[in-house]
């Protein structure tokens, strides 16, 4: 033991536990982020310190091995010893910042200042103190609890019974107690705001979209999420204006939480019933947008295709649950897969109805947990691809089975952050809109049929990378360093990388477009794409409404043009 109590080895693997931690990640994390990982790391540290050293110390004791010297050179050694660990700390923690100020450049984030540098390693230090109480307390109940067991049993059997009921005990605590009731707590918050209507979103008046005046379906029933999706929108004059072209009113269906017993088939059912009153079917293209897990629906994804496909277009979607994704996948993906499998169903039942030659276009669209969700209906790409017309799915989590079976069956030389799988005959994954014609490294891709699936991805989006590999495992997409938006200077760590990218999450949707989980004008291109309108490949659509679809008049200037029109709109909306 050290000064105050402490453990020498503990406080030495604590030090360098925050050394590790404060290296550059994906993302620049603020102060906050910053003393939550690195308190988490430091604490940890301390533990392993405090285990080896207590585990040596028996070693010790049971072989009766000594080390004799002399007090001088005992001392010598000690300072040392700590002398050169100060040096190298130090430096690697001077290095670290300097390091994360340039990878913050590279996600166009600030990074930390000196004073938030120095006040989120203050808060390390107490998250780790905190943290330390918490396993010390823990740890004290299993001596008292042992020693009470001894008196009744072998220690052998008291030590093995007392350490089963502690972690019974804190099992119960943290997953019945502490994590039960905090989603219970959010959930009722959840519920409580999706009562509420944001500001500058107001009831729609035309008959093309649900809760309209033409509609059965009422404004209160469709929730927060749901007004905000339906309140929002080009109309038809919008993008006439925008696009010079005649234009159509664009088609906006969307069903609230089922209430009232009701399952998510019968919401499934009330988005068809409202695409046929709204006159959906007789449009050229039907996207189903899945929600993520309050029922937000990105209006990046929607918006684009309104645009370029001069109105003629439907988007349906639906809620499940009130709560965000984070809670959602907490507490179980099931209701996100039921809802997006529900839906499909309903939809391509009704289009199976119709005549092959007049039925519209089906794509299918989401992001985050939505993109998971959406993709969960389909036992596999090529099954996707035969019910499909077409997909976008932007910043799919690292657990989507689809995502990862691709990302394995990648060819060789292809980077884990935007892999070529089949040459890119139907599906492809990018980093950037550049990305759908060459690799990473320039290579042409080549020809690319109908339907057509695309991946967006960022190389610095941690949803799309975070899993329980990183625990233990050094992944693909670290060890090629290929990503445009990463620092070479991240540096793979056992459990403390699996740390940093779970710390990065909560920031990665703060990132500028283009970076971290923010997809924004990128997705115009995308989408023009896919409907087939870029005009860099000689394939034509194969499904007739598309093929009559004219997207000559689709240009790079109408694509920018487009996006700033989105965003202002965007922006307005939430100033109001």
């Amino acid at each position: 033991m050290g000064v105050m109590g402490l453990s020498f080895l503990g406080v030495i693997a604590a030090l360098a536990m925050y050394a590790v931690s404060v290296s550059p990640s994906l993302m620049a994390r603020s102060w906050t982020w910053h003393a939550v990982a690195s308190g988490i790391l430091v604490a940890c540290g301390y533990i392993a310190g405090l285990v080896v050293q207590n585990v040596g110390l028996l070693v010790i004791r049971l072989t009766g091995l000594t080390v004799r010297a002399s007090d001088p050179a005992e001392i010598g050694f000690r300072v040392a010893a700590a002398a050169l660990f100060a040096i190298w700390w130090f430096y690697a923690v001077i290095q670290s910042y300097r390091r994360d100020r340039v990878a913050a450049t590279l996600v166009n984030m600030p990074g930390e200042t000196i004073g938030e540098y120095l006040l989120g390693a203050a808060g390390a230090v107490a998250v780790a103190w905190t943290l330390l109480m918490i396993v010390r307390a823990f740890n004290h109940l299993g001596r008292i609890l042992i020693a009470t067991l001894a008196d009744f049993m072998p220690r052998p059997a008291a030590f093995i019974t007392g350490v089963a009921i502690l972690f019974v005990t804190i099992f119960f605590l943290t997953s019945k107690v502490i994590l039960r009731g905090g989603i219970g707590f959010f959930r009722r918050k959840a519920e409580q705001l999706n009562t509420r209507t944001a500001r500058g979103i107001y009831k729609p008046t035309v008959p093309e979209r649900s809760a309209s005046p033409a509609s059965p379906v009422t404004w209160e029933s469709v929730g927060g999420q749901g007004r905000v999706f339906l309140g929002r929108g080009p109309s038809r004059r919008d993008i006439t204006q925008v696009c010079g072209v005649d234009a159509m009113e664009p088609i906006r269906v969307y069903s609230g939480m089922p209430t009232g017993g009701t399952g998510i088939e019968a919401a499934a059912a009330t988005v068809v019933a409202e695409l046929r009153r709204t006159g959906a079917f007789d449009r050229a293209v039907i996207l189903i947008a899945a929600s993520t897990g309050s029922g937000w629906v990105d209006e990046w994804q929607v918006q684009p295709l309104e645009f370029l496909t001069r109105g003629n277009c439907a988007t349906a979607s639906l809620q499940y649950s009130y709560v965000p994704s984070v809670l959602n996948w907490l507490t179980g993906l099931e209701p996100a897969q039921d809802a997006s499998a529900a839906l499909f169903a309903a939809v391509r039942a009704e289009l199976d109805l119709m005549d092959e030659a007049s039925r519209p276009a089906l794509f299918v669209c989401g992001e985050s947990l939505g993109a998971f969700a959406s993709q969960s209906v389909f036992s596999s790409v090529d099954d996707a691809l035969t019910q499909v017309d077409g997909a976008l799915w932007v910043g799919t989590p690292a657990f989507t089975p689809m995502h990862e079976a691709l990302t394995a069956a990648r060819h060789t030389g292809s980077p884990e952050v935007a892999p070529v799988v089949n040459n890119g005959r139907r599906v492809r994954f990018v980093n950037e809109p550049s990305d759908l014609r060459t690799d990473l490294y320039g290579r042409e891709l080549g020809p690319w049929g109908f339907p057509r699936i695309v991946y967006a991805q960022h190389p610095s989006d941690p949803v799309v990378w975070w899993n329980n590999k990183l625990i233990w495992t050094q992944p693909d997409w670290l060890r090629e360093r290929a990503g445009r938006d990463v620092s070479r200077d991240v540096e793979f760590t056992r459990f403390a990388t699996y740390i940093q990218i779970l710390a990065d999450l909560p920031v990665a949707g703060t990132a500028p477009g283009g970076h971290g989980h923010t997809y924004h004008e990128e997705l115009i291109p995308l989408w023009r794409a896919i409907l087939g309108f870029d005009r860099l490949f000689d394939e034509a659509p194969v499904h007739p409404r598309l093929a009559a679809l004219d997207g000559s008049w689709v240009d790079d200037a109408m694509v920018e043009r487009i996006g700033i029109v989105v965003r202002a709109n965007l922006e307005l909306s939430d100033r109001q």
